[in-house]
């Protein structure tokens, strides 16, 4: 099993360093990255009109 997982890089190691608060913004990045957290979010679409700007 390790092989299979080797092989296909499903495994990733991100630094951390609890003295510096950008690396873990960093890996708290990529953690969401990972469970696509956000991803099903709602999109705010604004419909522009351009009669409207004109007035």
């Amino acid at each position: 099993m390790v092989y299979q997982v080797d092989q296909h890089n499903m495994v990733s190691f991100v630094p951390l360093d609890l003295r510096k608060e950008s690396s873990v913004q960093y890996v708290l990045s990529q953690i969401d990255n990972c469970i696509q957290y956000g991803e099903d979010a709602d999109v705010k679409i604004r419909h522009f009109d351009p009669d409207e700007d004109q007035d």
